[in-house]
């Protein structure tokens, strides 16, 4: 189920404790992008299946993100000692979504890979495939 408002793509991911995770995409060509399984298969054509189900799988996750990590359905990367509050970046296969962890206020989620419980939306910056960018691509 996806819904447009304030130019962000958001669909629903699960739900903790009654309360929606979103998947909000801000970039209106990397939301087109992500939407849709031909230009999918355009941008990344050996690997339609791993874009299309990481995305089904932030779509229709179970109770929360970190329950769907805790399965092992998607994989969390190690994030790189930068100083910085890092970008969560989650994997299936070949493709590598990378957004902002924040929380059910919108602040962004400091230690997002320690606190995934803490994550309610996740604000897409980019999907690539073998450093491949779909941002670029769309853009």
């Amino acid at each position: 189920m996806c819904n447009t408002q304030g130019g962000y793509l958001a669909a629903c991911t699960g739900s903790r404790n009654n309360v929606a995770v979103l998947l909000m995409i801000p970039d209106a060509g990397l939301a087109e992008l992500i939407a849709s399984p031909v230009l999918i298969a355009q941008v990344w054509p050996g690997a339609v299946n791993d874009v299309m189900l990481l995305v089904h799988v932030l779509r229709m996750s179970g109770p929360s993100l970190a329950e769907v990590l805790a399965l092992g359905l998607l994989t969390l990367l190690t994030p790189p000692v930068t100083g910085q509050v890092p970008p969560v970046e989650l994997a299936y296969d070949m493709a590598v979504l990378r957004a902002v962890a924040r929380s059910e206020d919108g602040k962004r989620v400091t230690e997002p890979h320690l606190r995934m419980a803490d994550v309610f939306w996740l604000e897409v910056a980019d999907i690539a495939v073998s450093g491949r960018s779909g941002l670029r691509m769309a853009g």
